[in-house]
């Protein structure tokens, strides 16, 4: 719309005022559009705000599965995207997961053992979390979320299970 205005105002080489006023509103309400377009937050699932909730503010799973630098503080970047535990147990832990994985993208779980996990402590498979990772028991519709969201989210280079890095442990094993 601000480029036609121009080019009409260019290719008639007029000093018009009137033309110059044309010229001139046209640009702002361009103008207009573009801030108030720009002030618009994007439009968001409810369902992966939740989960987003859920994640950052309630299961804190960024404390385990995002790298953090010296002072503690998360690398920017590199959210869920898996990091060397900071710490260890006081006693030995035969299955203890020394490394959280990436959960971003989710990418070692399906949609349904992921939510399994998250609502009952293991997946449709009877795979459990290895410590330290907790045995959730969110509701399903919170599950879904915490799903939902991590789906959300793009893969990192975790993308593969590697030595001592899976969360998730068969049973009695």
């Amino acid at each position: 719309m601000i480029g036609l205005a121009v080019d009409i105002f260019i290719s008639q080489k007029r000093t018009d005022p009137m033309l110059k006023t044309c010229v001139a509103t046209v640009g702002l309400i361009g103008l207009l559009v573009l801030c108030w377009a720009g002030d618009r937050p994007p439009a968001s699932d409810p369902k992966i705000e939740r989960g987003k909730y859920l994640i950052d503010k309630v299961a804190l799973c960024g404390d385990c599965h995002t790298p953090h630098d010296e002072q503690g503080e998360p690398i920017a970047g590199q959210k869920l995207q898996g990091a060397a535990l900071a710490f260890e147990p006081t006693v030995p832990v035969p299955i203890w997961a020394a490394t959280a994985p990436g959960i971003a993208g989710l990418p070692r779980l399906s949609a349904g053992d992921a939510v399994a996990l998250l609502s009952t402590g293991e997946t449709t498979k009877g795979i459990r979390s290895r410590p330290p990772m907790p045995a959730y028991r969110l509701t399903r519709q919170d599950a879904e979320a915490v799903v939902s969201y991590l789906r959300s989210l793009p893969a990192g280079a975790d993308k593969k299970a590697g030595k001592g890095t899976t969360s998730v442990e068969p049973p009695n094993r």
